[in-house]
């Protein structure tokens, strides 16, 4: 087993983890996990099942896994994944519901 990747990215003021790790031997799979809030929205899995007893295995592993990980933060960050969010989320302050009203109104007019 090759040790991953874990990476933090911030999209539209939401905070997913990229997370990619080789499975091992005897699940020869990279697998890249992303995460919000706790809970996985998506999961890539490749197998390298073919390339066993190949020369260089170790470091093919390796090329796999960053090219798993990099291309799914490219996703992200490319928006392809914004179908999964809930957007429909509003973060509620400590406001009088009058002054909501007008930080709405005042926001539509600008």
């Amino acid at each position: 087993m090759i040790v991953g990747f874990n990476t933090d990215i911030k999209y539209k003021n939401e905070i997913f983890h990229i997370q990619t790790e080789d499975k091992g031997k005897n699940n020869p799979t990279v697998e890249t996990l992303v995460y919000h809030n706790g809970e996985i929205l998506l999961s890539r899995r490749v197998s390298y099942a073919h390339m066993q007893g190949k020369p260089d295995l170790r470091e093919k592993i390796k090329t796999m896994m960053k090219n798993s990980h990099d291309q799914v933060i490219s996703d992200l960050k490319g928006g392809k994944f914004i179908h999964m969010l809930s957007l429909d989320t509003q973060v509620v302050e400590d406001m009088s519901l009058d002054e909501m009203v007008m930080g709405h109104l005042n926001e539509e007019s600008s």
